[in-house]
């Protein structure tokens, strides 16, 4: 339901955002637009879902183990 009513905002939003992570990328040999989509759909997703929806579709597979890092 929240797409159906905001979903032109939601896509707004998410252009905006693929716009300025791309702002800083310089010029380069390969094609943009597969990268633009692609940081559109996550962060599209993004604002849907919420960082757990997200993680379950762009995140790892497997389960990562974290370990506790000790100071000397």
């Amino acid at each position: 339901m929240f797409y159906r009513l905001f979903g032109w905002w939601v896509r707004w939003q998410a252009c905006k955002m693929a716009a300025t992570v791309m702002s800083g990328r310089g010029d380069g040999e390969e094609p943009l637009s597969p990268l633009v989509w692609s940081v559109t759909v996550f962060f599209e997703k993004y604002i849907c879902d919420g960082a757990d929806g997200t993680a379950d579709d762009f995140g790892p597979k497997d389960a990562i183990e974290l370990k506790s890092v000790e100071s000397k």
